[in-house]
């Protein structure tokens, strides 16, 4: 089975691939397109290649393999980036929300603010999310591990956090606060 499960998910890799690289470049090209919430779906497209580069080349690589195992410092970087995926892409998400409020409430002064605005939100969708999570991150790091299995395809901070025979409390805590 582990040829055809391959096979899905490259082809799944693929899609992803295709379709947000069309997108983007549609938007790119498209000069009528070049308006803010646009803008905020051109990064909603390159978080999606971002996320999916993230985890399926090596999901692809153990499927396989006939050892599930991964390196420290890979799983490290894989957490790092699949949490900072889906932190973009929630905030990428709320930019959006905010784009439609001004849309809605202020039409008027929809361009006005919003071509000022979008590229201070743009940033902010990936500023934030990556400097935010990266204080929990160095605190996963830091830790001493005791344990070598995480019972997962893919590396979570969680799992991670839960094989340290060091005191966790602190990245609990400040994991907690930081969602």
């Amino acid at each position: 089975m582990k040829p055809m499960y391959f096979g899905i998910f490259l082809i799944v890799y693929i899609v992803i691939i295709a379709a947000n690289v069309l997108l983007i470049s549609l938007i790119y090209k498209e000069k009528s397109l070049h308006e803010p919430m646009y803008f905020l779906l051109c990064n909603l497209a390159v978080n999606g290649l971002y996320g999916s580069t993230t985890l399926l080349p090596a999901l692809l690589s153990n499927v396989l393999s006939y050892s599930y195992e991964i390196s420290l410092s890979l799983c490290q970087t894989q957490i790092y980036g699949i949490h900072t995926y889906a932190i973009v892409e929630f905030t990428i998400l709320a930019a959006m929300s905010y784009d439609r409020y001004v849309a809605i409430c202020r039409p008027l002064l929809y361009h006005a603010m919003m071509s000022q605005r979008v590229f201070k939100l743009i940033i902010f969708t990936w500023l934030y999310p990556m400097t935010a999570f990266l204080i929990v991150f160095i605190l996963t790091v830091r830790l001493h591990f005791c344990e070598a299995t995480i019972d997962s395809f893919y590396c979570l901070n969680y799992s991670l956090v839960r094989l340290s025979c060091s005191d966790v409390a602190v990245v609990n805590i400040v994991g907690l606060l930081s969602k």
